[in-house]
C-alpha cells in the first residue's frame, strides 16, 4: 500500500503546475499577482445571454412542429402580425447582424446576394410555401420586404450606438478596435467607413432634425400599429388609443389627444351616413394627413416594388396542370384564402372591371 503511495505522489508532481499562475499545461506565471490566471479567466461562466435574444422560442416551435406558418394584416399594410411577426422580425435582425454590413444607406441598397442569403435563412423556419401559394402573394412579399427594410435600419441603429459608446467620432482608433459580439470585424470597419462618409453624416443630422419635431411619442413599444390591433383583437382606432395612453389609459399629449377625437368623429361620421364598413385608411388619411409611404396612425403603405417582389416583365401566361390545381387544393392555407377571397369578391358592389389592385409604392425609390 505505502509503495502505491508514493507512485501516486510522483504521479501528481509530474503534471502539477511548476510555476504561479499556471495549470500544468505550460502557462507563463501570471506577471500580476493581484489578477487572476489565464485558465481562472477561461473558467469564468460566460454572461447568459435570453432566450429571447437567441430566439429560442422559434427553434422549440421549428423543432416541435415544423416551419412557422406567417399571418399578416390584410386590410391595410399587408405586413406580419402577432406572435411569428416578433419572431421573424427577430430572427432578421439577428442574422443581419451575423452576416451584413451596414454601410448602405437602407435595406433597398444591400447588394442582391445578402438580400437573399437573408431570404434563404429566413425560409428555413418560416413557411413560405404558403405566401408563395396565396392569392395576395405580391402584396405579402412587400409586407415581408417593409419587416427587412425596418430591421436593417434598427439594427445599423444599435451599430451607431455601438460606434458612439466606444470612441465615435473623437477616437476613430478606439472605435475600429472595438469588436461588437457576433458581427465580423470587417463588417464592423465598413460599417464604421459609412459612418465616416458624409453623404451618411449629412443625412444623419437631417434625420435627426425630423425627430425633433415629432409632435408625441407612440406608447406601443416595438410592435408596429397593426401587430398591436391583431394582438388585443382592436379596432384601428382603439390601436391608436392604445399606443397613445398611458397604462392609467391617459393621453400622453394633447395633439393626440384631439386626434383621436376627429378621428372618432370622422369613422363615426361614415357610419353614420349608412356605410356599415367606413373606410378606416380614408378615415386616417383625411384627419391625419398623408405621408410618402406611410398612412398615418396605421403602419407602412404596402410595399410590392416589382423588382423586388413580383416579376417586372410581363410573361406569357402559363396553363395550370391537373396536378398543379390538385395539389393547390390539398393546402389547407389555399382553401382558407380562396374562401375569404371568394366572400370579399361577393361583397362588392363594384362590378369586376372596376376593381382597382393598385397600391402606392412610392417610398421606396
Amino acid at each position: 500500500m505505502l509503495s502505491l503511495w508514493f507512485v501516486f505522489v510522483y504521479l501528481m508532481a509530474d503534471v502539477m503546475p511548476r510555476e504561479h499562475g499556471g495549470d500544468g499545461a505550460g502557462d507563463p506565471p501570471n506577471p500580476d499577482p493581484f489578477r487572476r490566471g489565464t485558465h481562472e479567466i477561461d473558467a469564468v461562466p460566460p454572461r447568459k445571454v435570453r432566450g429571447k435574444a437567441k430566439n429560442q422560442k422559434l427553434r422549440r416551435m421549428v423543432k416541435r412542429g415544423g416551419r412557422v406558418s406567417l399571418t399578416f394584416d390584410r386590410d391595410v399594410t399587408y405586413t406580419p402580425v402577432g406572435e411569428p411577426s416578433d419572431l421573424f422580425s427577430r430572427e432578421a435582425g439577428l442574422y443581419m447582424w451575423r452576416t451584413i454590413p451596414f454601410d448602405r444607406i437602407g435595406w433597398g441598397k444591400v447588394p442582391t446576394p445578402y438580400k437573399e442569403a437573408v431570404m434563404n435563412h429566413l425560409k428555413e423556419s418560416f413557411n413560405f410555401d404558403e405566401v408563395e401559394q396565396d392569392l395576395e402573394a405580391c402584396d405579402l412579399k412587400g409586407g415581408i420586404r417593409q419587416v427587412l427594410m425596418k430591421r436593417y435600419s434598427d439594427r445599423k441603429n444599435y451599430a451607431k450606438r455601438e460606434f458612439r459608446d466606444n470612441g465615435g467620432y473623437n477616437d476613430l482608433e478606439r472605435a475600429r478596435a472595438h469588436h461588437p459580439k457576433d458581427m465580423p470585424h470587417e463588417n464592423w470597419l465598413k460599417t464604421i467607413d459609412h459612418f465616416l462618409d458624409p453623404k451618411y453624416i449629412a443625412r444623419s443630422e437631417a434625420n435627426a432634425r425630423v425627430r425633433q419635431l415629432q409632435k408625441f411619442p407612440n406608447r406601443g413599444g416595438t410592435s408596429s400599429y397593426s401587430s398591436t390591433a391583431y394582438k388585443h383583437g382592436l379596432k384601428r382606432l382603439d390601436t391608436y388609443r392604445k399606443t397613445h395612453t398611458d397604462k392609467d389609459g391617459n393621453f400622453v399629449d394633447p395633439v393626440a389627444e384631439q386626434n383621436y377625437l376627429n378621428l372618432e368623429r370622422e369613422i363615426m361620421g361614415g357610419e353614420s351616413s349608412g356605410s356599415n364598413q367606413p373606410n378606416e385608411v380614408a378615415a386616417f388619411q383625411n384627419v391625419l394627413g398623408d405621408r410618402r409611404g406611410w398612412f398615418r396612425g396605421l403602419g407602412p403603405k404596402p410595399s410590392n416594388t416589382p423588382s423586388n417582389t413580383c416579376n417586372a416583365q410581363p410573361q406569357t401566361a402559363q396553363p395550370f396542370s391537373e396536378e398543379y390545381v390538385s395539389t393547390l387544393f390539398q393546402s389547407p392555407a389555399f382553401i382558407n384564402q380562396l374562401e375569404s377571397f371568394l366572400a370579399a369578391r361577393g361583397k362588392q358592389v363594384a362590378p369586376d372591371d372596376e376593381y382597382d389592385d393598385e397600391y402606392d409604392d412610392d417610398d421606396l425609390t
